[in-house]
Protein backbone atom coordinates (compact mmCIF):
# COMPACT_ATOMS: atom_id res chain seq x y z
CA UNK A 1 0.00 0.00 0.00
CA UNK A 2 1.03 3.64 -0.28
CA UNK A 3 2.24 5.52 -3.35
CA UNK A 4 5.73 5.00 -4.86
CA UNK A 5 7.08 8.30 -3.52
CA UNK A 6 6.52 7.12 0.07
CA UNK A 7 7.83 3.59 -0.52
CA UNK A 8 11.26 4.67 -1.72
CA UNK A 9 10.46 3.82 -5.36
CA UNK A 10 11.23 6.58 -7.87
CA UNK A 11 9.02 6.94 -10.93
CA UNK A 12 10.78 7.85 -14.17
CA UNK A 13 9.73 11.31 -15.32
CA UNK A 14 8.67 10.99 -19.02
CA UNK A 15 10.12 14.42 -19.80
CA UNK A 16 13.48 13.49 -18.30
CA UNK A 17 13.43 10.15 -20.15
CA UNK A 18 12.76 11.92 -23.44
CA UNK A 19 15.54 14.42 -22.72
CA UNK A 20 17.99 11.55 -22.22
CA UNK A 21 16.89 9.91 -25.47
CA UNK A 22 17.29 13.21 -27.35
CA UNK A 23 20.79 13.68 -25.95
CA UNK A 24 21.74 10.10 -26.79
CA UNK A 25 20.53 10.55 -30.37
CA UNK A 26 22.26 13.90 -30.87
CA UNK A 27 25.57 12.34 -29.78
CA UNK A 28 25.34 10.11 -32.88
CA UNK A 29 25.10 13.12 -35.23
CA UNK A 30 28.23 15.13 -36.05
CA UNK A 31 26.74 18.15 -37.84
CA UNK A 32 23.24 19.60 -37.59
CA UNK A 33 22.10 22.16 -40.18
CA UNK A 34 18.81 24.08 -39.96
CA UNK A 35 17.61 25.31 -43.36
CA UNK A 36 15.32 28.26 -42.73
CA UNK A 37 13.81 31.31 -44.42
CA UNK A 38 11.87 34.36 -43.40
CA UNK A 39 9.39 34.04 -46.25
CA UNK A 40 7.63 31.13 -47.92
CA UNK A 41 8.10 30.19 -51.55
CA UNK A 42 11.82 30.94 -51.75
CA UNK A 43 12.90 27.35 -52.43
CA UNK A 44 13.93 26.42 -48.90
CA UNK A 45 12.77 22.80 -49.07
CA UNK A 46 14.44 22.42 -52.47
CA UNK A 47 17.73 23.64 -51.01
CA UNK A 48 17.38 21.23 -48.05
CA UNK A 49 16.71 18.34 -50.46
CA UNK A 50 19.56 19.26 -52.82
CA UNK A 51 22.00 19.68 -49.92
CA UNK A 52 21.05 16.28 -48.50
CA UNK A 53 21.45 14.49 -51.84
CA UNK A 54 24.73 16.29 -52.58
CA UNK A 55 26.23 15.27 -49.23
CA UNK A 56 24.95 11.69 -49.53
CA UNK A 57 26.46 11.32 -52.99
CA UNK A 58 29.77 12.54 -51.54
CA UNK A 59 29.63 9.47 -49.32
CA UNK A 60 28.45 11.10 -46.09
CA UNK A 61 25.74 9.57 -43.89
CA UNK A 62 22.83 12.00 -44.00
CA UNK A 63 19.47 12.42 -42.30
CA UNK A 64 16.81 14.82 -43.56
CA UNK A 65 14.20 15.87 -41.00
CA UNK A 66 11.15 17.78 -42.24
CA UNK A 67 9.72 19.86 -39.38
CA UNK A 68 7.34 21.81 -41.61
CA UNK A 69 4.34 20.16 -39.97
CA UNK A 70 1.59 22.10 -41.75
CA UNK A 71 3.09 21.94 -45.24
CA UNK A 72 5.45 18.95 -45.46
CA UNK A 73 6.97 18.56 -48.92
CA UNK A 74 10.17 16.58 -48.43
CA UNK A 75 8.68 13.06 -48.96
CA UNK A 76 7.17 14.06 -52.31
CA UNK A 77 10.32 15.89 -53.39
CA UNK A 78 12.43 12.86 -52.53
CA UNK A 79 10.04 10.35 -54.10
CA UNK A 80 9.32 8.60 -50.79
CA UNK A 81 6.23 6.43 -51.13
CA UNK A 82 4.13 5.08 -48.31
CA UNK A 83 4.52 5.63 -44.60
CA UNK A 84 6.81 4.51 -41.84
CA UNK A 85 5.98 0.96 -40.82
CA UNK A 86 9.16 -0.54 -39.41
CA UNK A 87 9.67 -0.33 -35.66
CA UNK A 88 12.80 -1.44 -33.85
CA UNK A 89 13.28 -1.37 -30.07
CA UNK A 90 10.10 0.68 -29.75
CA UNK A 91 11.33 3.35 -32.17
CA UNK A 92 10.32 4.10 -35.76
CA UNK A 93 12.84 3.61 -38.53
CA UNK A 94 13.28 6.59 -40.92
CA UNK A 95 12.63 6.05 -44.62
CA UNK A 96 15.79 5.24 -46.58
CA UNK A 97 16.07 7.06 -49.92
CA UNK A 98 19.65 5.92 -50.47
CA UNK A 99 21.68 3.50 -48.33
CA UNK A 100 23.17 6.55 -46.58
CA UNK A 101 20.24 9.00 -46.82
CA UNK A 102 17.29 8.74 -44.41
CA UNK A 103 14.26 11.02 -44.04
CA UNK A 104 11.47 11.64 -41.56
CA UNK A 105 8.42 13.83 -42.08
CA UNK A 106 4.97 14.12 -40.54
CA UNK A 107 3.54 13.12 -43.93
CA UNK A 108 5.20 9.72 -43.57
CA UNK A 109 3.28 9.18 -40.33
CA UNK A 110 -0.16 10.28 -41.54
CA UNK A 111 -1.32 7.02 -43.08
CA UNK A 112 -3.35 7.08 -46.27
CA UNK A 113 -4.75 10.63 -46.05
CA UNK A 114 -1.72 12.70 -47.06
CA UNK A 115 -3.89 15.78 -47.69
CA UNK A 116 -5.36 16.00 -44.18
CA UNK A 117 -4.99 19.41 -42.53
CA UNK A 118 -3.09 19.38 -39.25
CA UNK A 119 -4.76 21.92 -36.97
CA UNK A 120 -2.24 22.01 -34.15
CA UNK A 121 -1.23 24.60 -31.60
CA UNK A 122 2.31 25.32 -30.47
CA UNK A 123 2.71 22.76 -27.64
CA UNK A 124 1.65 19.89 -29.88
CA UNK A 125 4.09 20.94 -32.61
CA UNK A 126 6.91 21.26 -30.10
CA UNK A 127 6.19 17.75 -28.83
CA UNK A 128 6.17 16.24 -32.33
CA UNK A 129 9.51 17.82 -33.27
CA UNK A 130 11.12 16.52 -30.08
CA UNK A 131 9.70 13.07 -30.86
CA UNK A 132 11.29 13.24 -34.31
CA UNK A 133 14.60 13.04 -32.43
CA UNK A 134 13.75 10.90 -29.39
CA UNK A 135 11.36 8.35 -30.94
CA UNK A 136 13.09 7.83 -34.29
CA UNK A 137 15.95 5.32 -34.47
CA UNK A 138 18.46 7.46 -36.34
CA UNK A 139 21.72 5.76 -37.33
CA UNK A 140 25.07 7.45 -36.81
CA UNK A 141 25.07 10.48 -39.13
CA UNK A 142 27.64 12.88 -40.50
CA UNK A 143 24.89 15.43 -41.22
CA UNK A 144 21.32 16.02 -40.11
CA UNK A 145 19.60 18.53 -42.40
CA UNK A 146 16.46 20.07 -40.88
CA UNK A 147 13.90 21.67 -43.18
CA UNK A 148 11.78 24.14 -41.19
CA UNK A 149 8.74 26.21 -42.22
CA UNK A 150 9.23 29.91 -43.01
CA UNK A 151 9.43 32.43 -40.21
CA UNK A 152 10.76 32.39 -36.68
CA UNK A 153 7.91 30.56 -34.91
CA UNK A 154 7.56 27.36 -32.89
CA UNK A 155 9.36 25.02 -35.27
CA UNK A 156 12.75 26.77 -35.73
CA UNK A 157 12.63 27.88 -32.09
CA UNK A 158 12.13 24.28 -30.94
CA UNK A 159 15.04 23.13 -33.11
CA UNK A 160 17.30 25.89 -31.77
CA UNK A 161 16.43 25.03 -28.16
CA UNK A 162 16.55 21.24 -28.58
CA UNK A 163 19.70 21.13 -30.74
CA UNK A 164 21.92 23.90 -29.32
CA UNK A 165 24.85 23.17 -31.66
CA UNK A 166 22.75 23.41 -34.85
CA UNK A 167 23.95 25.88 -37.48
CA UNK A 168 21.75 27.75 -39.95
CA UNK A 169 21.56 28.06 -43.72
CA UNK A 170 19.19 30.90 -44.63
CA UNK A 171 17.43 30.96 -48.01
CA UNK A 172 16.12 34.10 -49.70
CA UNK A 173 15.19 35.50 -53.08
CA UNK A 174 16.50 38.91 -54.22
CA UNK A 175 13.28 40.94 -53.81
CA UNK A 176 12.99 43.37 -50.93
CA UNK A 177 9.81 41.68 -49.67
CA UNK A 178 11.87 38.53 -49.07
CA UNK A 179 14.95 40.34 -47.76
CA UNK A 180 12.96 42.12 -45.07
CA UNK A 181 11.86 38.75 -43.68
CA UNK A 182 15.36 37.26 -43.99
CA UNK A 183 16.74 40.04 -41.78
CA UNK A 184 14.37 38.76 -39.10
CA UNK A 185 15.76 35.24 -39.55
CA UNK A 186 19.29 36.59 -39.15
CA UNK A 187 18.30 38.41 -35.97
CA UNK A 188 16.62 35.21 -34.74
CA UNK A 189 19.90 33.32 -35.17
CA UNK A 190 21.81 36.05 -33.35
CA UNK A 191 19.39 36.02 -30.43
CA UNK A 192 19.53 32.21 -30.24
CA UNK A 193 23.36 32.33 -30.59
CA UNK A 194 23.10 30.06 -33.63
CA UNK A 195 25.96 30.26 -36.11
CA UNK A 196 24.98 31.08 -39.70
CA UNK A 197 26.87 28.95 -42.23
CA UNK A 198 25.67 31.05 -45.15
CA UNK A 199 22.85 32.67 -47.08
CA UNK A 200 21.55 31.19 -50.33
CA UNK A 201 20.11 33.63 -52.85
CA UNK A 202 17.65 31.58 -54.88
CA UNK A 203 15.85 32.51 -58.13
CA UNK A 204 18.25 35.34 -58.86
CA UNK A 205 18.67 34.62 -62.54
CA UNK A 206 17.45 32.63 -65.51
CA UNK A 207 19.74 31.51 -68.32
CA UNK A 208 18.01 32.05 -71.66
CA UNK A 209 17.74 28.65 -73.40
CA UNK A 210 18.29 30.34 -76.78
CA UNK A 211 21.18 32.77 -76.32
CA UNK A 212 22.52 31.77 -72.92
CA UNK A 213 22.22 35.30 -71.54
CA UNK A 214 21.33 35.61 -67.86
CA UNK A 215 17.97 37.32 -67.20
CA UNK A 216 17.50 38.80 -63.73
CA UNK A 217 13.82 38.00 -63.29
CA UNK A 218 13.68 39.05 -59.64
CA UNK A 219 16.72 41.33 -59.44
CA UNK A 220 20.02 39.96 -58.15
CA UNK A 221 22.47 40.60 -55.33
CA UNK A 222 19.88 40.87 -52.57
CA UNK A 223 21.30 37.95 -50.62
Amino acid sequence: SGNPSTCGVKTDDPRAKQEREINDTLKLIKNKILVMSGKGGVGKSSIAAYLSIFLAKKGYRVGLMDVDLHGPSIPRMMGARGGIRAVEEGKAIPISILPNLHIISIESLMGEDKDAALIWRGPVKIGVIRQFISDIKWPELDYLIIDSPPGTGDEPLTVAQTIPDAKAVIVTTPQEVSLADVRKSINFCRQMKMDILGIVENMSGLSCPHCGKSIDLFRTGGG
